[in-house]
């Protein structure tokens, strides 16, 4: 509630406010250094009193905790990573000589959800209806195209005479089931919300990008590179026999996601490191493999027609490009 109205007063309590963030943002990494802890302390010390004595009397005992996090944090240390490991081998151990897997399961169930639909080759989604089973648009088709033949380095040729064996079908929802916390994504484009819901059809999603693009003559050189946009389209595309123009051996199923993409703005200086990013407008349609869609993120209006992107997902969601060697 308090961060709601700091908006709108002087910009001292507003670059006060987004200081308390970077100091609460350290607090809750999985990782934090001696000179991080340091910083804790000096921030909250200026924000305690700013070095005027006169303040001292002012602050109540709450706030005054404030001071002990920092060596808090220094002498609890972490938690006992090695006991973790040996108390899962252990329990996995009780689950496997008395057959008791679901009885003493630590995570919620993921049973089948009706009318949806997962493949072992996507472990980490699991698509949710509504489902149309609509022949896409031929410009549709075309994204699709375009997106198998990046995928399987076969001409658009062949892979255009390969779709027309194949199933494809258009589905409304998608969630995330590697995790507990897993998002469910929404297609702009396919189902009905209500009026009051939250917008889940923004996600951030991960791409190589040639860094040598604007020179064809040099080798391709990538890079992962972090974009953000609407989710207009999620296509299930089934091929029932082994396809040689895909160089595929067996029954294949892609999952594709349709998104278009946020041109971001320049990153203003006072929110670095907050992942708030702002745009007044949108690109072109990325058709990329669901794989690289991380997370789902919120929207908050900017003056004017600007809008303003929260990614809470952290450093843990974000994926890690090693090269093609590794």
């Amino acid at each position: 509630m308090w961060s709601f109205w700091t908006l709108f007063r002087s910009a001292k309590y507003y670059r006060h406010f987004l200081d308390l963030v970077r100091l609460l943002n350290i607090c809750l990494q999985f990782e934090i250094t001696d000179d991080e802890i340091e910083t804790l302390r000096t921030g909250f010390i200026a924000m305690y009193f700013q070095y005027n004595i006169e303040r001292l009397p002012c602050c109540p005992v709450t706030i005054h905790g404030l001071l002990h996090i920092a060596s808090g944090i220094k002498f609890t240390g972490p938690a006992s990573m090695d006991r973790h490991v040996l108390e899962t081998a252990q329990l996995t151990q009780i689950k496997t000589v008395y057959n008791v897997f679901e009885e003493l399961s630590l995570t919620a169930s993921r049973a089948e959800i009706p009318g949806s639909f997962s493949d072992p080759a996507y472990p980490s989604c699991v698509l949710l209806p509504p489902r149309s089973r609509a022949t896409p648009s031929l410009a549709q088709m075309k994204t699709i195209a375009t997106a198998l033949s990046t995928r399987s380095g076969s001409s658009m040729r062949d892979v255009n005479n390969a779709l027309k064996a194949a199933e494809v079908e258009e589905w409304g929802k998608v969630r995330r089931i590697d995790s507990e916390e897993g998002d469910t994504m929404r297609s702009c484009s396919l189902g009905t919300t209500a009026e009051d819901s939250r917008d889940a059809t923004y996600v951030r999603y991960e791409m190589l990008v040639d860094k040598h693009a604007r020179f064809k003559k040099r080798a391709p050189e990538f890079e992962l590179q972090t974009f953000y946009g609407q989710l207009t389209h999620l296509y299930r595309v089934h091929f029932r026999e082994a396809c040689a123009l895909l160089n595929t051996e067996e029954p294949t199923t892609y999952i594709l996601a349709a998104i278009r993409a946020c041109v971001l703005d320049a990153d203003d200086a006072q929110l670095r490191g907050l992942d708030i990013h702002f745009y007044s407008g949108t690109g072109g349609l990325d058709v990329i493999d669901i794989t690289s869609v991380q997370a789902l993120v919120g929207r908050v209006p900017d003056r004017g027609d600007g809008w303003a992107i929260i990614d809470r997902s952290g450093v843990l969601a974000r994926a890690e490009w090693l090269g093609e060697d590794e």
